[in-house]
């Protein structure tokens, strides 16, 4: 695949356009903290995320079985119960249906207050590439439409397409959202780019597509260790109008 043959970009969100938006083993860390909780004491980053396996096997399993919609988003009980998970998997044995209940409220809470942030240069690029011919498309991994913080940020209206989910099977690296966002854009894949910034979703998913995988290590530096050399990295999204 050539860059200079490339018509469409189709870009993924957090972590590529927006800052992201929480550090959940540090809410996580923080909330067990709070709560007085004596295994938190020392609660490490790879602690919690050995932690959340279980919960997110549950969580995968559920929507499987359940053959849940693309758009499918969590209920408060569903949520709650991955807490649990979540807790128990931290060692947690006592009260801890009532402190998964809690540790809902809190990421409610938080949810409730936290504003994405546009990473700087991102609309004047996207507003430059438009004006060059581009079309663009979003594909991301997420239980929330995306719609109400692009407005705000004014990139909404600059895509022809956006696609969004968390459900396994529709979910990245399925090639699934963005040969959607291929066919809405009326671009054939092998002529689209897919910018993201993980490898094991974003360029994974671009080559089962048949896209061109950008990687953008402004927000994740150490992800160009894990790539292959069909991947084109991308330090800031300004290099896209030096290079296209």
């Amino acid at each position: 695949m050539n860059i200079k043959g490339i018509e469409a970009l189709i870009f993924d969100l957090g972590g590529t356009l927006y800052h992201p938006a929480s550090d959940m083993c540090s809410l996580t860390r923080q909330f067990m903290i709070d709560s007085g909780v004596d295994e938190s004491v020392g609660l490490s980053d790879d602690h919690i995320k050995e932690a959340l396996v279980d919960a997110n096997d549950w969580l995968w399993t559920h929507m499987i079985k359940n053959n849940v919609h693309m758009h499918w988003n969590p209920s408060k009980t569903e949520w709650v119960e991955y807490g649990t998970l979540l807790l128990k998997g931290l060692g947690i044995k006592d009260d801890v249906e009532n402190l998964a209940e809690r540790y809902q409220q809190k990421w409610d809470t938080f949810l409730e207050d936290v504003e994405p942030k546009l990473i700087d240069g991102v609309l004047d690029t996207l507003q430059e590439l438009l004006r060059r011919g581009f079309k663009l498309g979003i594909a991301s991994n997420r239980f929330t439409d995306p719609t109400k913080s692009m407005k705000a940020d004014s990139i909404h209206q600059l895509f022809e397409s956006i696609e969004y989910t968390a459900v396994p099977g529709y979910a990245k690296p399925s090639p699934y959202m963005l040969l959607q966002v291929a066919e809405e854009l009326g671009v054939n894949p092998r002529k689209c780019a897919y910018v993201g910034n993980i490898v094991e979703y974003d360029c994974v998913a671009a080559t089962r597509a048949e896209m061109l995988p950008v990687l953008l290590t402004w927000i994740d530096p150490h992800e160009i260790d894990k790539i292959t050399t069909d991947v084109v990295v991308v330090d800031h999204i300004e290099e896209f109008l030096e290079i296209l």
